[in-house]
């Protein structure tokens, strides 16, 4: 039998998903369908998952609208209703997943006990047991294990002439070497201070957007407004300390104008914030209402918790690991910049691929290990023109 206070906690969980519906990233990962026990909780569950599948705006007019055909699977709209203006909030919404599941674990219990009998054998009752272990390890993997599924996907993906190639940077010769920017995967690009890293990311990542894939620039250096006019000048060969000073002319602003208005169709994305957790959150979020193929991150040193006692290395390593587990889970592609050790600087060879290696990450052992590619970017800056840089694949997984 149901008890009353489990109908009253699911219904606040449904409430508070469809007051917020950016919590259905945490509830998401931690429940699923057939852990509610009250079965129109289940269709309304299923429901916004479905909204969210399809990129849909999930409020209450909107929820109601979209499946008023099988509503009545839910209850009723009444119902739904009841459910939205419900005593719900985000506040101690994670206690209240965390609640939902024990409930859940409890019930497989009982049930379990339920259907032993004398009459069983020894057999059957371990077999009923292993089962309600299976059950509660269930409950704390985010995918079903399905082993054809695995292989029907590898194999429709295997001679879909048209799938998915990665996206390309619209540098040639690097998309070649790379075999484009693949999703699932840590790209990591570093160098020395003022060789150009963040110029070259922010060029790679409008060539991206302009190629149709959507691109969030994570940017702890600089502000919203600095990126654009650093695109724009990039884009459009002008100075952007002119544009921060309105040096330019009518003409030039016009220009940045259109290019924006392109960038804004395709809906380019800057975030400065820098606390690694609520970054990744808003990652998630972004992804939830508008896909994503690609987050760059400008630099990793700014996301780091100085609270944290740890040596930079593992702090750095703990961030970059982070996004590589990210990355596979959402089947999105990081490019993460870097600093280069000041050491590269002193190296006496005349051949520059021999100056730079992927050992030089400052504080690299960690981001080397998390990379499936590194890109180091080299400029002798008393020798070489300023407005090359050359660029070297030191790493491929």
């Amino acid at each position: 039998m149901l008890e009353s206070n489990q109908v009253v906690l699911e219904q606040e969980i449904l409430g508070a998903i469809l007051k917020n519906s950016e919590l259905i990233i945490t509830a998401r990962e931690k429940i699923k369908p057939y852990m509610f026990r009250y079965k129109p909780h289940v269709r309304i569950y299923v429901g916004i998952l479905e909204m969210v599948s399809n990129k849909l705006e999930i409020d209450l007019v909107n929820f109601l609208e979209y499946h008023k055909e099988n509503i009545r699977e839910m209850d009723s709209i009444t119902y739904v209703s009841e459910i939205y203006s419900c005593n719900s909030s985000e506040i101690g919404f994670n206690t209240k997943l965390d609640l939902f599941i024990m409930a859940y674990k409890k019930s497989l219990y009982i049930d379990m006990v339920g259907k032993i009998t004398d009459s069983m054998s020894i057999e059957e009752i371990e077999a009923e047991v292993e089962m309600l272990q299976i059950n509660i390890h269930k409950c704390q993997i985010k995918k079903e294990i399905n082993i054809d599924k695995q292989y029907e996907e590898y194999m429709r993906w295997l001679y879909d002439a048209d799938r998915n190639k990665g996206i390309s940077s619209g540098l040639i010769y690097l998309d070649s070497y790379l075999g484009n920017f693949q999703r699932g995967r840590l790209v990591t690009i570093f160098a020395r201070s003022g060789v150009g890293k963040t110029t070259f990311s922010l060029q790679i990542a409008a060539n991206m957007a302009f190629k149709g894939a959507k691109v969030l620039y994570g940017s702890a250096e600089m502000s919203t407004k600095q990126v654009y006019s650093k695109m724009a000048a990039s884009n459009l060969s002008l100075s952007s300390k002119e544009i921060d000073e309105d040096k330019i002319t009518k003409e030039a602003k016009d220009g940045i104008c259109d290019f924006m208005g392109r960038l804004f169709n395709r809906g380019f994305y800057i975030s400065t914030e820098t606390d690694i957790d609520k970054f990744i959150n808003e990652i998630k979020v972004y992804k939830l209402q508008n896909s994503l193929d690609i987050v760059f991150i400008d630099y990793i040193n700014k996301y780091v918790d100085f609270s944290d006692k740890d040596i930079m290395t593992n702090k750095l390593g703990k961030i970059s690991s982070k996004l590589k587990t990210l990355a596979m889970e959402e089947d999105i592609c990081f490019v993460l910049l870097a600093q280069a050790n000041r050491s590269v600087d002193k190296r006496t060879s005349d051949m520059a691929i021999e100056k730079i290696d992927a050992s030089d990450i400052q504080d690299s052992a960690r981001i080397e290990q998390d990379s499936d590619q590194v890109i180091a970017l080299y400029r002798n800056i008393k020798l070489d023109d300023k407005s090359i840089e050359k660029v070297y694949l030191k790493k491929e997984r």
